[in-house]
């Protein structure tokens, strides 16, 4: 109920009651008496409400209005930081699509208008009042917003007040949070919406998340200066990490900052497994003694365990604890051990832990605990990206059903490693599969069990190559090989093994029993052509040549033609 919708119900409460007050018939029964209590009861309550209501407006206001000064109220050397940490994130999204167009806003925290701070275009308007439309729609949402010019045309003036039509042009809009509140947004403007990909969103989001973590941290970062540390060293590294790092990579990077900031003897850096009862060492920096030869240890009853068991900052010495460092196996730590750890959050999941470990008397201080922690939060947001991004990424290679690659993604690889062999004067061998009389399955069995057959064959091709070779989906019940580095008479022997092993499958869903058969034509480079199209079309042709004769086999393209 908003400010306006209370104020009326007040209002209509308190002329209801003031007319069972004064403008009920004189009398002493003992209705009328109940009555004009009801009202003067119901006069204050109305009374008690409304001021109730008014000092919760009074006291969200004021906590937002604190937020933003703060915010504001930052020393300018910390000011200073964050300002170029922007400029960066603009050269950033600049190397992602040099034709995007960057402007970022920050709210006056006197008018509550947000006002543009920086741009790279004169499109962008100055400023947003805090009526507008747009801003509603942003700060409701806090979450990645794309405006269409053609759509939402009010919405756009108010953003590019000044800009040309065109009707193409969109604009994601990400706001910058700090402490929960909405304290400006990062637009990147895009002459056609067709331009802007998911790629291009997520990378946006992660930019404006990087922003939002140096706002949130700007305390942080004043403390650490004064103390001659450069704190911006963390955000500069979130900004070197690239999405398609793996896992390590990142991991490593993190390894070098936190060595930067911290004198440790070890540095160990672990996953929750599945159970929830084990951790998995994913790096370990520093003296390895006691660790564990499967890289696996019980988080309860170890000191690596305390930030999954305590499931908060750790800050102590050995001595406190009668623990192990990883296992039973080994003696018992003594005293001269001093541990600061915290755990990582994935999407407010526990998803792992760091531990810093010195084997001397060197106490880690409050600064200490700030700084890590703000390692963590950085970590936190560099693994989640990293996870939204090779989720991405699979989905855009890879088949949905069979995990194999997809038609375009297999192009592409057969392309480059056609480009391989002809630097290496290697041979290739493309191989095109298709199911017999596959109809048949979906019109008598349905589409369930023909995605379970499709499924099952996928996993016995791949099954019969090598990790180095490509397979992939090509298109409905249509396979595709490139065996690398291979000859003809070697790609026999694997083309046959496939049909034979499929031919021999009993294919079991619910009770009902299928057998199958595939066909398959071989095509080889150089010998048969150095394109790619040709390659194709004749696997494809020897593949129809089987079918012809029955199926169930293999047709060499070279004794079609010869």
């Amino acid at each position: 109920m908003n400010k306006i919708s209370i104020s009326t119900f007040i209002f209509l409460g308190f002329c209801l009651n003031i007319c069972l007050i004064i403008f009920l018939p004189d009398g002493s029964n003992t209705v009328n008496l109940v009555i004009r209590l009801t009202g003067v009861a119901g006069l204050i309550w109305l009374i008690y409400f409304y001021y109730q209501v008014l000092d919760l407006q009074i006291e969200d206001n004021q906590k937002i209005d604190n937020s933003f000064h703060e915010f504001f109220d930052v020393s300018q050397n910390a000011k200073t930081q964050f300002l170029d940490l922007i400029e960066l994130a603009f050269r950033i999204i600049k190397d992602i699509n040099i034709e995007f167009e960057i402007g970022v806003y920050f709210i006056d925290p006197d008018s509550k208008d947000y006002i543009l701070k920086d741009s790279t275009s004169k499109d962008f308007s100055s400023k947003l009042i805090k009526d507008s439309s747009l801003l509603a729609k942003i700060l409701h949402s806090n979450e990645l917003n794309t405006i269409y010019q053609k759509d939402n045309s009010n919405e756009w003036d108010e953003l590019f007040g000044n800009g040309s039509w065109r009707g193409s042009e969109c604009a994601m809009v990400q706001p910058l949070l700090f402490n929960g509140n909405n304290t400006g947004f990062i637009v990147v403007k895009s002459e056609h919406f067709s331009d802007i990909n998911a790629r291009d969103q997520l990378f946006i989001k992660h930019i404006s998340e990087i922003i939002s973590l140096s706002i949130k941290d700007l305390d942080i970062l004043e403390k650490t200066l004064n103390q001659g540390k450069d704190q911006s060293q963390i955000f500069d590294l979130l900004t070197q990490i690239n999405l398609s790092h793996s896992e390590s990579e990142i991991l490593n990077k993190f390894r070098n900052i936190i060595h930067y900031f911290f004198n440790y003897d070890c540095l160990t850096i672990s996953s929750l497994d599945s159970s929830g009862k084990k951790a998995n060492v994913k790096l370990v920096d520093g003296i390895k003694k006691n660790l564990p030869k499967s890289n696996e240890y019980n988080i309860n009853g170890t000191i690596n365990g305390l930030p999954y068991t305590r499931k908060m900052l750790i800050n102590d010495s050995s001595s406190k604890f009668n623990l192990f460092r990883f296992s039973s196996s080994e003696k018992v730590t003594s005293s001269d051990i001093n541990f600061i750890g915290a755990p990582l959050y994935i999407d407010e999941k526990l998803w792992g832990a760091i531990m810093i470990e010195n084997f001397s008397r060197q106490v880690f201080s409050e600064n200490d605990e700030k700084l890590l922690l703000l390692i963590v939060r950085a970590m936190e947001t560099s693994m989640q990206w990293h996870m939204e991004y090779q989720n991405m990424y699979e989905n855009a290679i890879k088949d949905g059903l069979t995990g194999l690659l997809n038609h375009k993604t297999f192009v592409d690889r057969a392309g480059e490693e056609i480009e391989r062999a002809r630097r290496f004067q290697h041979h290739l061998v493309f191989l095109m599969y298709d199911l017999d009389k596959f109809k048949r399955i979906n019109d008598t069995l349905g589409h369930p069990y023909g995605d379970y057959v499709i499924e099952t064959t996928a996993k016995i091709i791949k099954d019969n190559v090598r990790s180095i070779d490509l397979v992939a989906r090509y298109g409905g019940e249509e396979f595709a090989v490139v065996l690398v580095n291979t000859k003809t008479e070697a790609a026999m022997t694997v083309a046959q093994r496939i049909v034979d092993n499929i031919a021999d499958y009993n294919f079991n869903l619910e009770d009902k029993e299928v057998n199958m058969t595939i066909s398959s034509g071989l095509s080889e480079y150089p010998n048969d052509s150095d394109k790619l199209k040709d390659l194709v079309q004749y696997a494809d042709q020897g593949l129809y040549k089987t079918k012809e004769n029955g199926g169930n086999g293999v047709t060499i393209y070279q004794s079609i033609v010869s």
